[in-house]
């Protein structure tokens, strides 16, 4: 009798990190198949130095670089977003993300813009093609996943914002002014405490109202990652690499100084508790290979969140 309640108290244990329709899947990480709702931070720091020439020694195109010959440049890039994500059915997952954003530019040290606004919405929905399932013979040591999925961006953050320096590049602005349409495909697999979790988003971007048009960008992240549960609490550590690609930028013609590919190194830490996640990352570039002379070089990006699981 008291083999079978300690059959029972494990079981549901497992059940209750799952939704009630779902738990004949296998999770890689606590609150997997659970709705949540997070508040996340987003900041990226951009470099250059310009010679007499308007050339950067050590991002994108905008920067009148005759205004900047002999001068340093710095563009800081912050994001607050509202994260929604919501199991309407077993294997079907929407996301939706509400950004306000924070941007700076600094030249020489100066503060030439600080731009804030809402930026560009975002909504996501994927579906799940394959995930090992639980059964009697099932190793619940190994899982597997497969998901892919589309979404679209919604050009609702402003492109004409004015300070009395003047206009922002687009790049600095809120939004993008564009549709613009990602699709995606990430796999996961885990082995006991270790695992390992790849990210592949593609993103084509439309013309908006100024004839300007990003060129689509493709985003490759893949982490190796640890789970460990300390008294209650689930850490999960993870590390690994993250690249960016970018063809180049068209406005009436292509533009050359534009476009090129970024690669960052991650470091970063998901944490467990009850109905509460925290996430944190730092990702610092190793490699870059940008097109032109008058690109910023980006030399890291951070992340941080917090959600609630329901």
């Amino acid at each position: 009798m008291k083999k079978a309640i300690l059959i029972l108290l494990i079981i549901r244990s497992f059940v209750a990190y799952s939704c009630d329709n779902c738990n004949v899947y296998l999770n890689i990480s606590p609150n997997d198949y659970r709705n949540s709702f997070g508040v996340y931070h987003h900041s990226r720091f951009m470099y250059g130095k310009y010679n007499d020439l308007g050339q950067v020694l050590l991002k994108h195109g905008g920067i009148e670089t005759s205004q900047l010959l002999n001068k340093e440049v710095i563009d800081i890039y912050k994001t607050y977003e509202l994260r929604g994500t919501f199991y309407l059915k077993d294997r079907w997952k929407t996301m939706f993300t509400l950004p306000m954003v924070d941007n700076t530019e600094k030249i020489d040290g100066l503060a030439k813009y600080r731009i804030k606004g809402m930026g560009d919405p975002l909504l996501i929905q994927t579906y799940q093609l394959y995930n090992t399932k639980q059964t009697s013979d099932t190793a619940q040591n190994v899982t597997h996943r497969v998901t892919m999925g589309g979404g679209i961006k919604f050009p609702l953050g402003s492109i004409s914002k004015s300070y009395a320096f003047g206009t922002p590049n687009l790049d600095l602005q809120p939004g993008s002014g564009s549709w613009d349409f990602l699709f995606l495909t990430t796999y996961a697999f885990r082995y006991k405490s270790l695992g390992f979790s790849t990210n592949l988003n593609v993103k084509f971007n439309t013309y908006n109202q100024e004839n300007f048009r990003y060129g689509n960008t493709l985003n490759l992240n893949a982490n190796l990652f640890y789970i460990k549960d300390i008294k209650g609490f689930v850490l999960m550590p993870f590390v690994g690499t993250y690249i960016e690609q970018f063809e180049k930028d068209y406005e009436y013609s292509i533009i050359n100084d534009s476009g090129g590919a970024t690669f960052f190194g991650n470091i970063g830490l998901k944490l467990y508790k009850d109905n509460w996640s925290l996430n944190a990352q730092y990702q610092h570039v190793y490699a870059t290979q940008l097109n032109g002379d008058t690109q910023l070089f980006t030399i890291y990006r951070t992340s941080v969140g917090l959600n609630y699981n329901f």
